[in-house]
């Protein structure tokens, strides 16, 4: 950030009243204020203060070409991955953008609607990117963007990426993990149930969820990891997964909603739509089971 006149100024003046040869030739001590010895109006202080003006508009000037320069070399150079996550994450349904820049032609206003919330950038195994893109609600809770909201933003990102370059774009339900747990409680804080004693709240369900939320977008899932976690929580003593299986939706069309066959994870599992769901309600056809079990 540029230093104000004022500021400049003050730098100047300090160094001045510092100055041995200025305290013999001006006849005052050391440690004095400029404005102690020297009015406003004085020769030396409006001196100063066209000096202080001339600094700060060569540091503006400067800063002005310095951010121009990085600009255009941004605009030479080819884009990283970091780049177009950052175009997808700036998309802005319904405005249009400038081909000679790949920015918005309009500046950003507070009714802007910027439906992509998380985006994931990787190559692809046969070339090209890949981008997994989803929405968020206002509870944080991920899901595929609308169908004309893709479509927008299909176009917009055949707009800005690089010429040559192949994307795959990807926003689709969440992969569906189904966990198999045991959990032994304290049983002087947790009901068989798994709800607490003093209020009707199944912590260890709230921290799955949680924990599956707070992941990064597109992130690995380790088991022994959820389990750490789990342990951290009052009253739980052993968290146990005796089984992980995940289903991820048909790569057959963007919008597909059939799910594949789950599949068992060992260890970890990274999700193919960028992000998990889990459910415990019974009538889910992946629904997570916990068994509650209390220490001898």
């Amino acid at each position: 950030m540029a230093r104000t006149i004022e500021e400049i100024k003050e730098a100047m003046t300090t160094a001045f009243m510092s100055d041995t040869a200025a305290q013999t030739a001006y006849g005052f001590g050391e440690n004095l204020k400029f404005s102690a010895r020297f009015s406003k109006a004085s020769i030396e202080s409006i001196l100063f203060y066209v000096f202080a003006v001339c600094a700060y508009a060569i540091e503006r000037l400067t800063e002005t070409h310095l951010r121009q320069v990085t600009q255009t070399v941004s605009s030479l150079r080819p884009h990283t991955l970091a780049w177009y996550q950052q175009k997808a994450l700036a998309f802005r349904y319904g405005e249009a953008i400038d081909d000679a820049t790949a920015d918005y032609i309009t500046d950003e206003t507070a009714d802007t609607e910027k439906p992509v919330s998380q985006c994931a950038v990787s190559e692809g195994s046969g070339g090209g990117l890949v981008l997994k893109v989803a929405t968020a609600d206002e509870a944080g809770n991920l899901s595929p963007l609308p169908t004309d909201k893709l479509q927008a933003f299909e176009t917009y990102i055949g707009r800005v990426k690089d010429a040559g370059i192949r994307t795959t774009i990807i926003s689709r339900s969440g992969d569906r993990l189904t966990l198999g747990m045991v959990v032994y409680v304290d049983g002087t804080v947790y009901k068989k149930s798994g709800e607490l004693i003093s209020e009707p709240v199944r912590p260890v369900e709230v921290a799955v969820k949680t924990y599956l939320q707070r992941l990064p977008f597109n992130g690995e899932l380790v088991l022994e990891h959820l389990t750490d976690y789990l342990q951290t929580l009052d009253g739980v003593e052993v968290p146990h997964i005796n089984f992980a299986r995940v289903a991820q939706v048909s790569s057959d069309g963007q919008t597909a909603t059939a799910y594949s066959d789950a599949r068992s994870v060992d260890v970890r599992v990274t999700p193919d739509s960028g992000y998990f769901v889990i459910s415990f309600d019974s009538s889910d056809d992946y629904y997570s089971t916990i068994e509650y079990r209390f220490r001898p």
